[in-house]
C-alpha cells in the first residue's frame, strides 16, 4: 500500500508526463450510467472510450424484496446465447420465449447446470432488449411466469445515456458498481465513496494524486485502487503492461460518480 513504504513506481508519473508531451497520448473522457442511473464520468491519459456493464440490486415489487441485475449494452443477450448454445457442453439450455414488455423484447430461457453432488440445477434467465440496453436477471427453478412478473413490475426506462433501473436501488447486499475495460489500464469496476464501501479502504494515506489517493492494498498484486471524493475504483490490471506504465496511467485516472437526482 502507498503511504507505507511501497513506493517504487510512483516516480512513473514523470513517464506520463513525457508521454504527454511528445503527443503519444491523448486525455479522453467517457461518461456511463450505473443501474440506478448515476452518472459515473471516466477521463484518463488512455482511451476510455469502451462499452460498460451495470450491475446492482433492485427491490421488485412482485418479489417483494430486493434482487440482483445487470445492465450491459444492447444486443448482449444475443451474443452471450449465441455463444452458450456454441459450447454448452454439460448445460443444457431449452427453447426461448419472447415476450413484449415495455416497448422491448423479453427473452426467457431455462438453463441446467449440472452441480458438484453429480445432480443439476435449473435457472430460469431473463434478457430484455432495447434500443440503448439489454438487462438481464435469473431466478432459480423453472420461473418463467414469475421471471415475467419480475419484469413487468420493475421499473426501468431508456435514456439518452442508456438504460436505467427507476426502481429503489439498495446499497445491500452489494452496492452498485460499473464495469468496464480500459485498453492499457485494465479492468475497473466503480462504486460509490459511501460509507460501506469506504470501510475497505486502509486507513493510512495513499499515494496522492491530482485527482484523489491511490492504494495498493496488496503487495503481490499490481492492482490498484483509487479513491475520489466521489468513487472508489478497483483497477485490475491486463497481462502485458509494466508496473510503470500502470501507474502512470492510473495517475492520470479521475473517476467521478454523480448520485441520480
Amino acid at each position: 500500500m502507498f503511504g507505507t513504504g511501497d513506493r517504487s513506481s510512483i516516480g512513473s508519473g514523470i513517464d506520463a508526463d513525457r508521454r504527454r508531451r511528445a503527443g503519444a497520448v491523448t486525455l479522453t473522457r467517457v461518461e456511463h450510467l450505473a443501474i440506478d442511473g448515476s452518472v459515473v464520468s471516466i477521463e484518463a491519459d488512455a482511451d476510455v472510450r469502451t462499452s460498460a456493464t451495470a450491475t446492482g440490486w433492485a427491490i421488485v415489487p412482485s418479489l417483494m424484496r430486493t434482487h440482483p441485475f445487470t445492465i450491459s449494452p444492447a444486443g448482449h443477450s444475443g451474443v452471450v446465447e449465441d455463444a452458450v448454445r456454441g459450447g454448452a457442453g454439460d448445460v443444457a439450455i431449452g427453447d426461448a420465449a419472447d415476450f413484449s414488455v415495455k416497448g422491448g423484447r423479453l427473452r426467457i430461457v431455462e438453463v441446467t447446470l449440472p452441480t458438484a453432488t453429480g445432480g443439476e440445477r435449473t435457472l430460469t434467465v431473463g434478457a430484455w432488449e432495447g434500443e440503448r440496453g439489454c438487462l438481464t436477471t435469473s431466478l432459480i427453478g423453472s420461473q418463467t411466469d414469475r421471471l415475467v412478473e419480475v419484469f413487468d413490475t420493475l421499473a426501468f426506462t431508456e435514456r439518452s445515456r442508456g438504460l436505467a433501473i427507476d426502481s429503489p436501488v439498495t446499497a445491500r447486499p452489494r452496492e452498485p458498481e460499473v464495469i468496464t475495460e480500459v485498453p492499457e489500464l485494465g479492468v475497473l469496476g466503480v462504486r460509490p465513496a459511501i460509507s460501506s464501501v469506504l470501510e475497505g479502504i486502509p486507513r493510512a494515506r495513499g499515494h496522492r494524486t491530482a485527482q484523489g489517493e491511490l492504494f495498493r492494498v496488496r503487495a503481490t498484486s499490481n492492482a490498484l485502487t483509487l479513491v475520489t471524493s466521489s468513487a472508489v475504483t478497483v483497477i485490475q490490471p491486463l497481462d502485458g503492461g509494466s508496473a510503470d506504465e500502470l501507474m502512470g496511467l492510473a495517475e492520470s485516472l479521475q473517476v467521478e460518480w454523480t448520485p441520480v437526482r
